[in-house]
């Protein structure tokens, strides 16, 4: 044992760098786009990756940079 922490096989199959054709979870539900992988949705025993195509992880992006208090924003030149 190396002690090394692997992540589950639904993260290390839906690496958040990888674009793949699926399904977009998040508001326009379309199917057979090129989505990202944006974490696992539990739901008492279920647990199920959470994909979303360009436009609404765009969405997503804008909404939580609305959302969030200037104080933690990161900095401008980062």
């Amino acid at each position: 044992m190396t002690g090394r922490i692997r992540p589950p096989a639904m993260v290390r199959e839906h690496s958040p760098d990888r674009w793949r054709r699926g399904t977009c979870w998040l508001w326009c539900g379309r199917d057979d786009l090129p989505v990202q992988w944006l974490g696992t949705v539990e739901h008492g025993p279920l647990r199920v990756p959470l994909t979303a195509c360009r436009e609404c992880t765009h969405l997503l992006t804008e909404r939580v940079h609305a959302t969030a208090p200037a104080s933690t924003s990161p900095p401008e030149n980062a």
